[in-house]
């Protein structure tokens, strides 16, 4: 999971234990790989890696209905949002537009003996924009993305976890499921209190 602990490994390692590494990753613990000190990629299931492109897609419906969760600094202020007593900014719609979304990109399909083989040329490649999905005993079984990346979904997560609370979950929810959701949320006026512009 996204928000699980992550284990770390030093790029050589993941080079001579690719298959640990691996196992770890399917298992739900992310990987942080470190090049030269810093984080240069990350491995994360990829059960998980659909469960955010289908949360990616109801966030764009929700955009459809101007709610846009990835703007609101605090879960508190979502309630205001959904029921459409807060308006984003329209500077901070059109910078959230622009942002980069690895997990929607096209993967790469490459084998465990491709990391062991061609490290440093997959992490250029991941960090150039494109993920990397590692098939084996055919199945894909993991996902190769950025730290940025990494980092974005674990911040949108307080979001998602908000939602679900509320009693819908991105990761499942159809469009009319989320335009019901909102449209129902609306009516109740749920929530009290911010009203206005939200800061961008």
């Amino acid at each position: 999971m996204i928000t699980g602990e992550p284990r770390t490994m030093p790029v050589h390692e993941l080079r001579d234990k690719a298959r640990l590494a691996v196992a770890y990753a399917t298992a739900g613990t992310p990987v942080i790989v470190f090049q030269h000190g810093d984080p240069a990629i990350v491995l994360i299931t990829n059960n998980e890696a659909q469960r955010w492109i289908a949360i990616e897609r109801a966030l764009s419906t929700l955009h459809g209905l101007e709610v846009y969760p990835e703007l609101v600094e605090r879960t508190s202020s979502l309630a205001a949002l959904v029921a459409g007593r807060v308006r984003a900014n329209a500077t901070a719609v059109r910078r959230l537009g622009r942002e980069e979304r690895q997990i929607l990109d096209i993967p790469r399909t490459i084998g465990i003996t491709e990391i062991q083989r061609r490290i440093k040329e997959i992490i250029d490649e991941v960090n150039a924009g494109r993920p990397s999905v590692i098939y084996s005993s055919g199945e894909y079984i993991a996902y190769l993305i950025t730290p940025t990346e990494y980092y974005r979904l674990q911040r949108l997560s307080r979001a998602v976890a908000w939602f679900l609370a509320a009693g819908l979950d991105l990761a499942t929810a159809d469009t009319s499921e989320i335009v019901a959701f909102v449209k129902a949320f609306r009516e109740r006026g749920s929530g009290a209190g911010e009203a206005g512009a939200m800061a961008g």
